[in-house]
């Protein structure tokens, strides 16, 4: 119980995080080091969610999904998850139904540019708390200009909000060398990343 307790105390509600305005309409909250026991919570969580080792179709071939993924509903999701989901509602004053996870094992794993297909995309909120060794986090305007990089681990928290989902497009490149990364999504309701979660994989370890 101690464990726990200490756990929902290192997600602090009520920390300011710094604005980014990224014009018409879009914008990034970022705080390094918000979650302030991100190894103990990688640990718990790797071990314990089943993870799926998915597939998708992409013009004429089936290809591998480059990370393991699982997903939830809020209210089904396992306790810290869904503890931060709650955290990040009344910090927001918004739902976060959907709870996503993508663990990125090591430098091959990735996620390409893309924009999350939402409900309401002039005005929608998807927080991300990032876990383990930071790698890039890409994002880009969708009409073309320069990109931006953010390094997102350690219990750092980026939220794109406003238009982001409509007029940017994020993504984790590829490295040469990287441990795990674990990116745990909250969104309003279910997106293209959000799937249900299946016994699959487990993950590789360092």
């Amino acid at each position: 119980m101690a464990r726990q307790l200490s756990l929902l105390a290192g997600a602090d509600s009520s920390a300011e995080a710094t604005r980014i305005d990224l014009g018409r309409g879009a914008w990034l909250d970022h705080e390094p080091h918000w979650f302030n026991d991100p190894e103990f919570l990688l640990d718990r969580l790797t071990d314990t969610i089943n993870w799926t080792a998915a597939s998708r179709p992409m013009y004429d071939r089936i290809v591998d999904v480059p990370r393991l993924i699982s997903s939830f509903h809020r209210d089904d999701a396992p306790a810290p998850l869904g503890d931060l989901a709650r955290t990040m509602e009344q910090r927001y004053e918004r739902e976060f139904r959907s709870v996503g996870c993508n663990l990125y094992r090591d430098g091959d794993d990735s996620v390409a540019w893309h924009a999350d297909r939402v409900a309401e995309p002039a005005d929608c909120i998807i927080a991300i708390v990032s876990l383990g060794q930071p790698r890039p986090f890409m994002m880009r305007p969708a009409e073309g200009g320069p990109s931006r990089r953010f390094m997102l681990g350690d219990g750092d928290l980026l939220v794109m909000g406003g238009t982001t989902q409509a007029t940017w497009q994020h993504a984790v490149p590829k490295v040469k060398h990287a441990g795990s990364r674990l990116s745990i999504m909250f969104r309003p309701g279910k997106t293209h990343e959000a799937r249900h979660s299946e016994v699959g994989s487990r993950p590789r370890r360092e």
